[in-house]
């Protein structure tokens, strides 16, 4: 844990955003790994969402001036960084979950890549995931890409669609304030949990270039999540499929094509997810709304779902 006092330079380029509820296992790992960086120039500001253990406490110990701690009631993870981006006048925005961390050269890297590409406004790197600590590669295996500038084609397979927003782990990004402020942050209606974050970095896919470095410099523990990658219960639909009306309004007109499909493969492996849990409502309703559902094959549906969806695709 780092006592040593710093003082911080008049503007802070980047706001580091951490969501904190009940890490107090983590919480010390993850803001060592902040401090740890060596890009200085950054202040982190820790959203207290309702913790009920002593990660708070953890928090209050640092003597950084740099560090400043939020508290309110719980109110999702979403919320927690809408808040902490409305504590904050950096130019850049970051956000790292209570319980992963960052390699050192994380920061300096992302701001350097969006330094001399002006033209990308976010920029993301590879990461590591889980205990074994494999990188996201052996767990993207569709989306084929070069450390670059890149933009979505319009004629993007919806699968690979998925596997770059799978790319775009919060933690693993960097951004200009602008783009989040763009798409109204994160999503949190209804203290959405699960899907919060795709919400907003498919919109900013279909809008703008992003800079991809695939060199993994932030780990994912996922041994540690109770609410996204790795919980216990059955994930709910995605947001992007029970609330669109912002999602279509924000689309280029030449990517509309794209996200109906997008949307709809969305709601084939949620239906499919419904059926395993046994939420067979759900997952009519989820077909019926999308009804481009019908475009795509069932040959990487399990078996034992295959054939309830079937049934219910024809219906």
């Amino acid at each position: 844990m780092s006592t040593k006092k710093i003082e911080p330079k008049n503007t802070p380029s980047v706001a580091v955003i951490v969501p904190l509820y009940n890490k107090g296992q983590y919480i010390a790992r993850t803001l060592n790994s902040i401090l740890n960086q060596t890009y200085q120039n950054f202040e982190i500001i820790v959203v207290n969402d309702g913790s009920t253990d002593n990660s708070p406490d953890i928090v209050s110990s640092y003597h950084d001036p740099r560090i400043k701690l939020i508290h309110q009631a719980n109110v999702g993870p979403g919320a927690a960084r809408n808040r902490g981006m409305s504590e904050t006048q950096a130019d850049f925005l970051s956000f790292l979950d209570a319980d992963d961390e960052w390699l050192p050269s994380f920061l300096d890297t992302s701001i350097n890549h969006l330094q001399t590409n002006p033209d990308c406004l976010l920029s993301v790197t590879g990461h590591f995931r889980g205990v074994d600590c494999t990188s996201w590669e052996q767990h993207l295996p569709h989306l084929k890409v070069n450390q670059g500038a890149w933009r979505l084609p319009t004629n993007t397979k919806p699968k690979v669609v998925k596997s770059a927003i799978d790319l775009l782990h919060s933690g693993a990004v960097v951004c200009a304030r602008k783009v989040v402020e763009k798409f109204g942050g994160f999503y949190c209606k209804e203290r959405c949990t699960y899907g919060e974050d795709s919400y907003l970095w498919l919109q900013v896919l279909l809008n703008y270039q992003i800079y991809i470095d695939p060199t993994p410099l932030m780990w994912h523990h996922t041994e540690a999540s109770v609410l996204g990658h790795g919980r216990k219960e059955a994930h709910p639909p995605w947001p992007k499929l029970t609330d669109t009306a912002t999602i279509r309004k924000n689309c280029p007109t030449e990517y509309l094509p794209l996200l109906e499909h997008c949307l709809a493969y969305y709601a084939l492996l949620a239906a499919e997810r419904r059926i395993r849990a046994g939420d067979i409502f759900t997952a009519q309703k989820l077909l019926q709304n999308f009804p481009l559902t019908q475009s795509f094959g069932l040959k990487n549906i399990k078996t034992r779902c295959r054939l309830k969806l079937t049934q219910l695709l024809n219906k």
